[in-house]
């Protein structure tokens, strides 16, 4: 049961935006429409009444530079230390001194689905989805549920993706595999194909995501990018069992 004695709501929105984690969402589990609660069921993950979930996300690259400036320089660094912090803000500023973490973790938690009901996000011909202000540069990296009855954050859905009034979309016409569709869903196969062979292009970093013209202003940094292009591309490598021509 979390204590709920001596929170201090502002100074862990704080807190968290100096650590890097510039997006943050508090719901209410009991206010989720019919399709998320289904999603949610079927997740199988037990909430109980009253429950708030906390989704924390970063745009830009401002949680790498945090963590490059501290030494948190480990191969899972991204989800270590954001388990770490959620369970911080919690115990420190929000009054739980045992929040439940499900992301990161093994649990299928809907993030898509979550990030679009706050309007975090919309469908885009890449497969990521985009945010109006930030493009495709953004990711989730922490939910947690928790029984301190924080402020729930104001929602709204995005109407129109941005892509929807982009004429040229040049994230198609760029992609080198021809993977992509604005009606339909990516070739996955065909990306996959190419990220394999094309190891120090398309293997590290997508062509069609740096063409995306909106948010250019928070794309990642040059070695935020090469980090998770390297990871992504050793699991799609292990994955397809070609490991001796992993970089």
């Amino acid at each position: 049961m979390a204590e709920n004695n001596h929170t201090d709501i502002r100074g862990g929105h704080d807190w968290l935006e100096n650590r890097g984690m510039n997006l943050r969402a508090i719901i209410c589990v009991d206010d989720f429409d019919r399709e998320l609660q289904k999603a949610w069921d079927q997740a199988g993950i037990s909430t109980h009444p009253n429950d708030r979930l906390v989704l924390l996300g970063m745009a830009g690259s401002s949680l790498w530079h945090f963590l490059k400036e501290n030494n948190r320089l480990g191969d899972d660094r991204f989800d270590e230390f954001s388990t770490e912090t959620s369970l911080e803000v919690s115990r420190l500023f929000w009054g739980d001194q045992s929040p439940r973490i499900i992301y990161p973790g093994n649990t299928l938690i809907p993030l898509q689905q979550i990030g679009r009901s706050l309007g975090w996000g919309a469908p885009s011909p890449l497969g990521l989805d985009i945010n109006p202000q930030y493009g495709p540069w953004f990711a989730y990296r922490a939910a947690f549920l928790t029984q301190s009855q924080l402020p729930v954050t104001n929602a709204f859905r995005i109407r129109h993706s941005p892509c929807d009034s982009c004429v040229e979309k040049p994230c198609i016409s760029n992609c080198p595999a021809s993977a992509l569709r604005s009606d339909a869903l990516p070739d996955l196969n065909g990306c996959v194909s190419r990220r394999i062979e094309d190891q120090t292009g398309c293997g590290l970093v997508c062509r069609s995501r740096l063409s995306c013209p909106v948010g250019r202003e928070w794309c990642y940094s040059e070695e935020h990018l090469n980090y998770h292009g390297e990871r992504s591309l050793y699991s799609l490598a292990r994955w397809v069992n070609r490991d001796d021509k992993i970089l």
